[in-house]
């Protein structure tokens, strides 16, 4: 059974259609969808009305859109993102060895900030900390701060008070690559920033492969059948960034015919 393709458009404004012409070529269908979620199935996705609601799909786009799909279709296997799986608190413990943020604290949103004196003390460089939400779907993207931004940046929040936030030492950051993992392997990847510069290239070095290669045999666990490790140059050599959803994170640079291939494959193994 080959999947039926759902592409979300205008994701931060990105164009589909080079992955559009390689699912085609590979004898699939591909719909561009668009969220209204306040109607009735089917028309709740714009351009998935055709689209069984139990059928073998891949999904690519948001996480918001992700979710809802989980929630309210029966597609097989819908897209790959558990976010229990990648939220920090849960893939740290796997993956704490080969992270970047080796140096860090996880605690409620309210308890960052009545202890920020503490947190400070303990884990600023520069006058500067590292915070991220602990969920794969940010709140707020994660960002260098200092004291006086510090509670302004967290403030999102404290709609709920217990939300878990990640608090961290900064790290000096050059190269970052993207790389989409199925269980155990590479099956493609691309730079994707340099010096916190958005710069997709083609290509990920053997070396940065080589460390993905290691960590994957280090460590057993996985996340998801695929998901995605953004790796970086450190002081301290390669290091894992993050974890991410392999059906909510852009291709960047990647071989799309491998990203197509791989997804496929594994879908149709699901269903």
């Amino acid at each position: 059974m080959q999947p039926t393709w759902i592409i979300e458009t205008n994701v931060e404004g990105l164009p589909s259609e080079a992955l559009q012409a390689v699912i085609r070529g590979h004898g699939m269908s591909a719909h561009l969808v668009k969220p209204f979620l306040h109607a009735k199935p089917p028309s709740d996705i714009l351009g998935a009305e055709s689209v069984s609601l139990d059928g073998c799909v891949v999904f690519t786009g948001t996480l918001t859109l992700m979710r809802y799909i989980q929630r309210h279709r029966r597609w097989t296997p819908g897209g790959w993102c558990n976010f229990e799986n990648l939220a920090c608190s849960i893939y740290y413990a796997h993956f704490g060895e080969h992270l970047l943020n080796r140096n860090y604290a996880l605690l409620p949103a309210a308890e960052a900030i009545r202890q920020q004196d503490r947190i400070f003390s303990l884990l600023s460089r520069g006058g500067q900390v590292f915070i991220r939400p602990d969920s794969v779907d940010k709140l707020f993207a994660g960002k260098l701060v200092d004291a006086r931004s510090y509670e302004e940046i967290l403030a999102p929040s404290l709609s709920t008070p217990t939300t878990m936030v990640l608090v961290a030492e900064p790290q000096e950051i050059g190269c970052e690559w993207r790389l989409f993992v199925a269980h155990s392997r590479v099956a493609t990847g691309s730079q994707y920033r340099v010096n916190g510069r958005t710069k997709p290239a083609p290509g990920v070095p053997a070396e940065v492969e080589n460390f993905a290669k290691r960590v994957l045999e280090d460590v057993r666990w996985r996340p998801d059948p695929l998901f995605v490790l953004d790796v970086c140059e450190s002081r301290n050599g390669l290091r894992i960034v993050e974890l991410n959803s392999f059906s909510c994170s852009g291709q960047c640079a990647c071989d799309l015919d491998a990203y197509v291939n791989v997804a496929s494959k594994f879908a149709s193994l699901q269903w």
